[in-house]
């Protein structure tokens, strides 16, 4: 069953890249009772730009040089959809050794 959707959405997609079909907009999620949702990458585009802008200016030699945060990241705390096991076993699948 699996195979058959992931085969009609794919042939979809090949259509649509060729131009035999048109692609047909979904209604977006998190607009009911007239609420709308920030998209969960809102806050790391700002972040991601924030430091982008931070090292320009020190690559011209306009910024101040700042020590660096001593935030830890918790892979646990973070992603509690994962197990640890799970969690572990895809630090050793990346891991840069």
């Amino acid at each position: 069953m699996a195979t058959d959707e992931l085969s009609s959405k794919l042939s979809r997609r090949l259509q649509i890249e060729d131009g035999a079909e048109d692609p047909v907009a979904l209604d977006p999620p998190g607009h009911q009772n007239g609420s709308v949702e920030k998209p969960s990458t809102a806050n790391a585009d700002s972040e991601l730009g924030a430091k982008l802008s931070r090292r320009g200016e020190l690559n011209e030699g306009q910024g101040e040089h700042c020590q660096p945060s001593m935030k830890v990241f918790n892979p646990y705390t973070e992603f509690k959809e994962f197990s640890r096991k799970q969690i572990k076993d895809m630090e050793k699948m990346f891991k840069m050794n």
